[in-house]
């Protein structure tokens, strides 16, 4: 079995250059003039964004917040924070008309609830009432549900909010000749806790796909990024209520050690061996399942 790489004072300096040269390299492939990036107040878009303007300069990066109805003002404070902090004006496009226009808010009964607070407390409901096993399976429950369900209508609900942040995103970088720059990390990549063909899925350059999650820990401390960032939980916020994604996937640092072995070709029932055997299993299918998003579209 093999240890996941780490990021520690012996090598983030060289990692960091790495990563800062690739940046300037595809920008130079692209012919663009410059980069933009989602910043929504977490961990991943905050540290590729500190990257970008380690690299380019703040002339050549653009930041744009996108929120709708269902996001959190603490994300989008924390994404004027850090703007703030970068020395970048951070540029709002509220995407609430293009979604309800589009909809989205239609396909749940959270249009009729009057606050936030209570649209998270009839998510927290639906869910125990509609999915197999509570939080415990939900990201397994994604790639395998009836149409028009429940669990159907919230899954078009959350990623046509990435999908609408992609088009917006890309209707100023084409404007500008900027480059997209996502910020997807490895683990969301490996397994599927991304929106396919979502702001975290199309991009032209995708600076950190190669970092694992855990690994952005040490990175982000290198960086400076703030701690109200850095020590707050991977919030999608693309829904009602809380969710945090290492706590589905059952803690990053578990997580990325199990799927760096299985992408390094250590057969599941090695791992059995270290780790609790139900959550290997819940990895290996969702690394499995989500296969099909690494790999669409489909060709002869």
């Amino acid at each position: 079995m093999q240890e996941i790489p780490i990021f520690d004072s012996t090598n983030l300096s060289e990692i960091t250059q790495n990563i800062e040269i690739f940046i300037k390299n595809a920008l130079k492939r692209l012919k663009k003039d410059g980069a933009i990036i989602g910043l929504s107040g977490g961990l991943d878009s905050a540290v590729t964004a500190t990257l970008l303007v380690r690299s380019l300069g703040l002339s050549k990066v653009k930041l744009l917040n996108m929120p709708e109805k269902d996001s959190k003002s603490i994300h989008q404070r924390h994404a004027k924070q850090l703007a703030n902090h970068l020395g970048i004006k951070l540029m709002k496009r509220r995407i609430n008309g293009p979604l309800r226009v589009s909809g989205t808010y239609r396909l749940l009964p959270l249009r009729f609830i009057p606050t936030q607070k209570l649209r998270a407390l009839l998510i927290k409901v639906g869910k125990k009432r509609f999915l197999s096993d509570g939080d415990a399976h939900l990201l397994l429950d994604r790639f395998s549900y009836r149409p028009r369900s429940w669990m159907a209508r919230a899954n078009a609900y959350a990623m046509t909010k990435h999908r609408m942040r992609m088009t917006f995103i890309y209707k100023y970088a084409d404007f500008l000749n900027y480059a997209v720059v996502g910020a997807a990390n490895r683990t969301e990549w490996l397994t599927g806790t991304f929106s396919k063909w979502g702001i975290d899925h199309c991009a032209d350059i995708m600076p950190i796909i190669h970092v694992y999650r855990s690994q952005l820990d040490p990175l982000a401390k290198y960086l400076q990024i703030p701690d109200y960032i850095r020590f707050k939980g991977a919030d999608p916020d693309i829904i009602p209520g809380d969710l945090n994604k290492g706590d589905l996937l059952g803690g990053f640092s578990l997580v990325d050690q199990i799927l760096f072995n299985l992408e390094n070709g250590l057969p599941k029932e090695k791992l059995f061996e270290k780790f609790d055997k139900s959550r290997v299993e819940i990895i290996d299918q969702l690394w499995k399942n989500s296969q099909c998003m690494r790999e669409i579209p489909y060709h002869l």
